[in-house]
């Protein structure tokens, strides 16, 4: 489902560059979320290779300056038998180190909204002290997000892969790490200044809809692994999406883009009491 180009840049690579041996799997037209074209191509790939035993998930906006972080990340995974799966610390195009994972969200973080959660560190990585193996530098947290991302198979077949119905984008690396914490896996990041996760802030067709899909993927994701409780917050919910619309009333006669999040706020007033749906 992507349209910045990627697609068509992996087609040219795969016609000029045969003996890569490059395989680009063509959009399903009914299959066409994110969570979609990592299932297939998973499948796929295990379709054609039956003897592998890990899968890399790499993003558009990724990028390993060497082989080293993978390289790394296999050799962990080896190493510990426990982790399903192994990212990086990462970096943007200018140097700042930028969010590799978070703790699972409570109904708090969720109640007081993205920004406040984020003023008062409540989606923070719940990170495990370092720890060296084999000259690996690694530590655990409960979500390591998937970009770049190394992924156990075995693991992968267990957790079922990434639930494309009910997270088709939004949350559905922090549903799949927290089934997986379920069976008992663990998600490690290795320490590397190799690896970049920076789109240069280029929206997507999924970035109109960002705030809405995040609350209706949010408040399932919560309902599923803290419980049917989570349906106690949609009062407050309600009371935060007012205000929120109150604030960007004010601000939406001088700036298009507060009249634009003005309009989704209205939309989450109706629907938040329907599960934002």
């Amino acid at each position: 489902g992507s349209n910045d180009g990627s697609a068509e840049f992996l087609r040219t690579w795969r016609d000029n560059r045969p003996a890569d041996n490059l395989i680009v799997i063509e959009a399903s037209a009914d299959r066409r979320s994110f969570s979609d074209g990592v299932n297939i191509a998973c499948a796929e790939a295990i379709a054609r290779f039956p003897d592998c035993r890990w899968l890399f998930l790499y993003e558009t906006d990724n990028c390993l300056t060497s082989a080293g972080p993978l390289e790394k990340a296999i050799a962990l995974l080896e190493l510990e038998p426990q982790l399903a799966a192994a990212g990086f610390t990462v970096k943007q195009h200018n140097g700042m180190f930028y969010g590799y994972g978070m703790r699972f969200p409570t109904a708090l973080s969720f109640a007081l909204g993205q920004n406040l959660a984020a003023r008062l560190n409540l989606h923070a990585p719940n990170n495990s002290a370092w720890r060296l193996s084999d000259g690996i530098r690694w530590r655990t947290c409960d979500v390591v997000f998937t970009s770049p991302l190394l992924i156990r198979r075995e693991a992968w077949e267990q957790g079922d892969g990434f639930d494309e119905k009910n997270f088709p984008f939004s949350d559905v690396d922090l549903d799949w790490a927290w089934r997986c914490a379920k069976l008992g896996w663990k998600m490690a990041v290795i320490a590397s200044d190799n690896v970049l996760h920076d789109n240069l802030e280029q929206l997507s067709a999924w970035s109109a809809n960002r705030a809405l899909d995040f609350h209706r993927n949010r408040f399932r994701l919560l309902k599923r692994h803290r419980g049917k409780h989570v349906a106690l917050l949609k009062p407050f919910l309600f009371i935060r999406h007012w205000l929120e619309t109150m604030i960007l009333a004010r601000k939406s006669a001088a700036d298009p883009m507060a009249k634009e999040k003005l309009a989704k706020r209205k939309q989450m007033l109706r629907t938040v009491w329907n599960d934002y749906s």
